[in-house]
């Protein structure tokens, strides 16, 4: 008995699963690539604002310099009080799986103390 066909049957069958799966692990590590992109030119922006507050057109540069470092920002929401300057840059994710990953916006956060330069994440 030749089971050759029978083999290529089940392959064609699995084909299609397998190509899900491989597009998923891939769309989900694209958008951790992008997660570690925003949240790192955050990070830079948090840093960049402490050293410069007496500069009175910062906030402008600090968004000049997101938009510079990271594609199709949503919103650049920049809050400076007397003790803390806090950024938070949000982006929406145009993926495959957005609707089955329910992870369709990507929002960082980092929090910069004035008193001692440190940086929290919020």
């Amino acid at each position: 008995m030749n089971s050759r066909g029978q083999v290529l049957v089940m392959f064609i069958m699995v084909l299609p699963i397998l190509f899900v799966i491989l597009t998923l692990v891939a769309e989900m590590g694209y958008m951790h690539i992008e997660k570690k992109n925003i949240s790192s030119n955050t990070y830079t922006a948090v840093e960049y604002y402490l050293e410069n507050l007496d500069d009175l057109q910062i906030d402008n540069k600090v968004r000049l310099l997101l938009n510079k470092n990271i594609n199709d920002i949503d919103d650049i929401e920049i809050k400076n009080t007397d003790d803390y300057v806090e950024i938070s840059v949000t982006k929406k994710y145009k993926g495959i799986y957005n609707k089955i990953l329910d992870d369709n916006e990507i929002i960082i956060t980092y929090r910069g103390l004035k008193k001692n330069n440190k940086i929290i994440k919020g």
